[in-house]
């Protein structure tokens, strides 16, 4: 005869592995936290706790019901056990409480641990609120954080690829700014500099883009506007300067179709269209919009798409609602286009900012977007702080032209055609410039501040330039009010690169009746392209749908960078899946929801799973088996199961780490019934997205036999649970002898293994 105290030995042993199999029905998910600026150490009330081999499983549950500690979770690989501990016993005394157990190997808390999010150097990254909004201050305006792209977060993820090539069709590149030189795309079918079309695209030299303003091979940026876009498309990261772009890697395709003010022709435009598909460029961002309806331009885009290009679109700046009032090109009915809204620091629509519940696809920041600009250098200037006007000539009918203090927009003088009264009728009067010399000078803007009032529609204040002071050249006029407020105004000059003598003139011209106040003018500028960066102050705050544009050109490249294979169809919806609901937007734009990089990269990597076969089928358990590929994100995974495709129970998440390799992993499941068909599959999640396996089915075996009647008689005799009962009845032995009848009757006698051990035992 066996033993007892042997026998109770083998018993613990068996009990210990039956509840390392036991059935897990609690479905754990970790959704993604917001995480405050404080970071606590680790998760309030949770331990992790891990104990012995053969730990005394009843003095466990006993110290858990005695002190209100709830088991979240049995890790079954680890070994712990994921604890939930009651409101009135805090982390540090629990873990006290838990080391004096001597079934405990350790105890800890439950720490967190944060994503080491890929913050760049760059000495103003501070300002890119866009990307990494904390709720600072920029530009005199302070934000809400987390209204941004999430783009550190998007980075420890991707940075972007040389393999993207984004065109940006816009007023050109400052291709040689340090910020952009290292991602500006080259033709390498064109040998610089040679006057042969090597690549027989029919463009000569064409070794950075091109210029279809004058129609040259020279795309360089004399606006500032479309160097803007590109730093926040890919602004080069880590240089200890200025600022990065939402890809840290990427080619650019200067193409230049609007002028130095801003303007373009539709037939440029397609131009540059073309010019983007036929040279591989996988997107095409496109900052600009206005004019009514074109097929033409419509057909482009349409080739863009045939070729599988990517084309952002601006949605406006009027405030406009592009459902009653389209906005070309961002309105045009063709699915690669993306129309884009703009939004502030605080995640509202920005005040210019188009809308349309049905034509405009997503948000993204467009408000004191800080990015790179060309480098300018004045060539002249005058405030008229000095109080004359001795370099200048004045002339003409009632001329009466000269510094005052009246108004001014800096300083304590400006410009006036009639100091301390309004002008005369039939005026006809001028105030020009000194000669200015533009010899080797490019690219040249003259800017001034003007307040202005004038009879409108019959005074004007005409704008004219010449080469030699005394044949004039009409440049623009103004006529009417600025409200009594100055505004900043700009010529293009481009027409004069080169030439050594230059001079500009405002004239008042008036008719026989009504004389307001006349112009203010201050501030006066000429300044022209340069290639001196060593001051590193290219850089400056822009607003409008067109900054937003760029944030969403950057996040297609950068999912075009991690899933190379992806169609433009597939990245659209990544883009617009992944948005971060914002109320503002809601009903305002297709999404209801502003764009999020993070969010849109971790769609396009999903978990893959493979539900396999159910194994160590009995009449009441089995385990299930799949396989998992984290695809390089951190994953869970657990298995559902149910007597229908409905499912209805699921046993416990557990890690499935986060490699690249497929990983094979189980569950048990325990409690079914016998001779009954179940279905079951595979589930695996990371942080925003859900895998199924496919479906499965097993079917439980016959319940077991009824076990042997006992033998009659004898000093041993009676039930196994009379025995047990009375020999421990009353004994400090009761509450263990308990635990285990109760796994007799319920693991052992419902196999005929553990039908046999206690035949035997008895």
């Amino acid at each position: 005869m066996i033993n007892k105290a042997l026998s109770l030995v083998i018993l613990f042993v068996l009990l210990s592995f039956c509840c390392l199999a036991e059935a897990k029905n609690i479905k754990m998910r970790n959704d993604k936290e917001l995480l405050s600026n404080s970071k606590p150490a680790y998760v309030p009330s949770e331990l992790l706790v891990k104990y012995k081999p053969f730990a005394d499983t009843a003095a466990i549950k006993h110290f858990h019901d005695r002190l209100n500690i709830k088991v979240l979770k049995k890790m079954k690989r680890a070994k712990l056990r994921h604890v939930k501990l009651p409101p009135d016993l805090d982390v540090e005394e629990a873990v006290k409480l838990y080391k004096s157990d001597p079934n405990v190997e350790y105890a800890e808390p439950n720490y967190y641990r944060y994503a080491e999010a890929s913050t760049p150097n760059d000495a103003d990254f501070s300002d890119l609120w866009g990307l990494h909004n904390t709720g600072q201050t920029v530009n005199g305006s302070t934000g809400t954080a987390d209204a941004d792209i999430d783009a550190p977060e998007a980075w420890d993820i991707c940075t972007g690829s040389s393999d993207v090539i984004i065109a940006v069709i816009d007023s050109g590149v400052a291709y040689d700014h340090p910020e952009l030189a290292p991602n500006i795309w080259t033709n390498t079918g064109e040998v610089a500099d040679n006057g042969v079309d090597d690549d027989g695209n029919g463009y000569v030299d064409d070794t950075q883009g091109w210029d279809f303003v004058e129609d040259d091979n020279d795309p360089m940026d004399y606006s500032g506007h479309g160097t803007h876009v590109a730093g926040t498309i890919a602004g080069v990261s880590n240089n200890t300067r200025g600022i990065t772009g939402v890809m840290w890697v990427a080619q650019i395709m200067p193409l230049r179709f609007l002028d130095t003010l801003g303007s373009g022709t539709t037939a440029d435009a397609i131009s540059a269209i073309d010019y983007a598909i036929d040279n591989g460029a996988k997107i095409l961002n496109n900052s600009w919009g206005g004019g009514a309806y074109s097929l033409a331009l419509k057909e482009a885009i349409e080739r863009a798409e045939i070729a599988g290009a990517f084309f952002i679109a601006a949605a406006g700046n009027t405030g406009d609602d592009n459902d009653s009032t389209p906005h070309y090109p961002s309105s045009y009915d063709v699915d690669n286009i993306i129309a884009v809204a703009a939004t502030d620091q605080n995640d509202n629509l920005a005040s210019f900012s188009n809308y349309g519940a049905t034509s405009v696809d997503v948000a993204a920041p467009g408000t004191n977007t800080y990015s790179t600009i060309p480098a300018r250098e004045v060539v002249f200037s005058d405030d008229f702080d000095d109080g004359n006007i001795t370099d200048w000539t004045t002339g003409g009918t009632n001329n009466t032209w000269d510094v005052t203090t009246e108004a001014y927009h800096s300083g304590s003088y400006s410009l006036t055609d009639s100091p301390d009264t309004d002008y005369l009728n039939n005026t006809d009067s001028w105030a020009g410039s000194p000669p200015i010399d533009l010899s080797g000078k490019q690219g040249c803007k003259w800017v001034y501040y003007m307040n202005l009032d004038v009879e409108y529609g019959y005074d004007f204040l005409f704008i004219e330039t010449s080469t030699d002071n005394t044949t004039w050249t009409y440049l623009t006029d103004w006529t009417g009010s600025t409200g009594g407020n100055f505004y900043e105004f700009e010529e293009d000059l481009t027409d004069y690169n080169d030439e050594p003598n230059f001079y500009v003139r405002f004239r008042l011209d008036s008719d026989f009746s009504i004389t307001p106040d006349g112009a203010y003018i201050d501030d006066v500028e000429l300044t022209c392209y340069s290639s001196d960066y060593s001051a590193d102050t290219q850089y400056d705050h822009f607003n409008g749908t067109s900054m937003a544009t760029p944030h969403v050109s950057g996040l297609a490249g950068l999912i075009w960078s991690h899933r190379p294979s992806l169609t433009y169809s597939r990245v659209k919806d990544y883009i617009l899946n992944g948005v971060d609901i914002v109320s503002d937007l809601s009903g305002k734009i297709v999404t209801n929801g502003r764009v999020n990089a993070y969010t849109s990269l971790i769609l396009t990597s999903p978990p893959t799973v493979s539900t396999s076969s159910a194994s160590s089928v009995t009449s009441s358990s089995a385990t299930l088996n799949g396989t998992v590929n984290p695809n390089g994100l951190s994953a869970s995974y657990y298995f559902e199961y149910g007597t229908t495709a409905s499912y209805g129970s699921t046993t416990t998440s557990d890690s499935a780490g986060a490699g690249n390799a497929d990983v094979p992993v189980s569950d048990d499941i325990t409690g079914l019934d016998s001779n009954t068909t179940y279905h079951f599959r595979i589930v695996a999640e990371n942080s925003v997205t859900t895998s199924y396996g496919a479906d499965r089915t097993f079917t439980t075996q016959e319940p077991p036999p009824p076990p042997p009647p006992p033998p009659p008689g004898g000093s041993s005799g009676g039930s196994g649970g009379c025995f047990i009962a009375t020999a421990a009845f009353g004994s400090y032995m009761e509450p263990h002898v308990k635990v285990l009848r109760d796994f007799r009757d319920a693991c052992l006698l419902t196999n005929r293994v553990g039908q046999a051990f206690v035949h035997l035992y008895y």
